[in-house]
C-alpha cells in the first residue's frame, strides 16, 4: 500500500525540467536548420535561425552562471 505522504514535488520539478529541454533542443534544431538561410544566400531567414539557434545555449550559460556564481 503506497502511502499517503509521498514527495511528489521533486517529480514535478523533473517532468518541468525534462518538457524545458525538450522544447530547447527543439528550438536549437529549427534554427539550425534555417541559419543554412546564410550559405545559400537567404539572410533574413538564416539570421532568425542564427538567433534562435545561440538563444537557447545563451539561456542555459545564463541560467549556469545564477546557479553556480
Amino acid at each position: 500500500m503506497p502511502s499517503t505522504d509521498s514527495n511528489s514535488e521533486g517529480l514535478d520539478v523533473s517532468l518541468r525540467n525534462a518538457i524545458v529541454v525538450v522544447l530547447s533542443l527543439f528550438i536549437f534544431y529549427l534554427g539550425r536548420g534555417w541559419a543554412r538561410g546564410l550559405v545559400e544566400g537567404n539572410y533574413p531567414i538564416g539570421i532568425l535561425g542564427l538567433i534562435l539557434a545561440l538563444a537557447p545555449i545563451v539561456w542555459l550559460l545564463v541560467v549556469i552562471r545564477e546557479a553556480y556564481f
